[in-house]
């Protein structure tokens, strides 16, 4: 009996006592002044020892005086924390007051660690952390924080890399020791290296990767386009090689169009054509096995066509090279009719003509010169609108396969 009357008393006290707590904080919420930080404590201390939601709000008001008030901000902090020691925020409020006011870099690493320690998997908090480490040149431990700042969230590779690059500008020792481990954070190197031009980098990451890359892969995509960019065809060719083993450094790729015409990126062809064309992979008709390219002209539209391409990287050493492979036309109309066109870096360019506007499958074969290092030829299949008032549609099919790149034998 004594219990259950114990309990019938203790019930209204508790709901007594809560309110009496929940009106402390509204009326102290409303009736203190957050920008006069002193006697807003002083105040606290005796309303409301526990600090609750208005001391949160005091401490948050400090973010504005940080490094300007230090005394006060700290004085606010620590009341603040001895209540509630496992608020992250606070911790860096308190570092960051330290690092500002001047004071000792220990005491400043202190409150930052505690700050970490509470939370370490605060994201906002682990980049602030790793900029204050960066200006303490604590790189050590900004390097800790840019790797937790990182874990599952590769979209911030590169701020990460831009940042620890201040330290350390040596491409593999930034990804041994900023990144954390995973595909995700090489591909968004990748990125980054496509992004900068930063070769070094991407060897670096592509390295690291498991292979083959898929066709599609955008790692590799970043890689080969970025080796191109930078005048390395030679990586370029590797790349491909290790993810199509039947592409061999110096031929064309997808020659016998073995595979998906592709993206358009890497050494996959481009195809950007305007309307009135489009380009498929036929498997109906070729030469060799087994497919070829097809372009279909509807014949509404008087053409100017150079999207059709494909970047053929060469090995070093060769300086003239035929490139040879076969068409075929079917029906195509105007007296401007599509044509091959070959260019290298040096300025050499070379051109063959459609046969006729009908006719089974012909060889054709170009001659190119090249650097001696290694280098990349650009093929395209182009038309030129023409300026007639009549037969400027352009209609009909044309068909490529079998494409080869060879040296020309050098004569006695």
């Amino acid at each position: 009996m004594v219990f259950f009357a114990l309990r019938w008393l203790v019930i209204p006290l508790a709901g007594a006592a809560a309110f009496w707590i929940a009106w402390t904080e509204y009326h102290t919420l409303r009736s203190l002044s957050w920008e006069q930080f002193e006697p807003s404590l002083s105040e606290l201390e005796v309303r409301q020892p526990w600090g609750g939601l208005s001391g949160r709000a005091l401490a948050v008001a400090t973010d504005q005086a940080i490094g300007l008030e230090p005394e006060t901000v700290e004085a606010v902090l620590a009341w603040q924390l001895q209540r509630y020691p496992l608020d992250p925020v606070r911790w860096f409020s308190r570092a960051l007051n330290a690092h500002l006011a001047g004071e000792c870099p220990a005491r400043v690493l202190d409150y930052a660690q505690a700050a970490r320690v509470v939370q370490p998997g605060h994201r906002g908090l682990n980049w602030q952390t790793a900029l204050l480490m960066y200006e303490l040149e604590e790189y050590d431990r900004a390097e800790t924080a840019l790797r937790a700042w990182l874990q599952d969230h590769p979209a911030g590779t590169e701020a990460a890399l831009a940042l620890a690059f201040q330290w350390l500008p040596d491409a593999g020792a930034l990804i041994d020791r900023i990144l954390p481990e995973g595909e995700p954070h090489l591909l968004g190197a990748l990125r980054v290296a496509r992004g900068t031009a930063w070769l070094d980098l991407a060897v670096q990451a592509w390295g690291r990767l498991p292979q083959p890359r898929g066709a599609d892969d955008p790692g590799l995509l970043d890689f080969v386009d970025l080796a191109l960019a930078a005048g390395e065809p030679e990586f370029a060719m590797y790349a491909w090689w290790q993810s199509f083993p039947d592409y061999a450094p110096g031929a064309v790729p997808n020659g016998d169009f073995q595979h998906a015409l592709g993206n358009g990126r890497g050494l996959h062809w481009r195809t950007r054509l305007p309307a009135g064309a489009q380009v498929v992979r036929d498997a109906a008709e070729f030469v060799t096995e087994p497919a070829s390219l097809r372009v279909d002209f509807d014949g509404r539209e008087n053409l100017r066509m150079s999207g059709l391409s494909l970047r053929i990287p060469t090995p070093a050493g060769p300086r003239a090279w035929v490139l040879s492979g076969y068409w075929r036309a079917e029906g195509l109309t105007t007296a401007s009719l599509p044509y091959l066109a070959v260019s290298s870096g040096e300025g050499a360019r070379a051109r063959v003509d459609l046969p006729a506007a009908s006719f089974d499958w012909a060889p054709f074969e170009l001659e190119i010169e090249t650097a001696e290092a290694a280098a990349m030829i650009d093929l395209q299949l182009r038309r030129d609108p023409t300026r007639r008032d009549f037969d400027r549609f352009l209609a009909g099919q044309l068909w490529l396969d079998a494409l080869r790149l060879e040296p020309v034998a050098a004569s006695d």
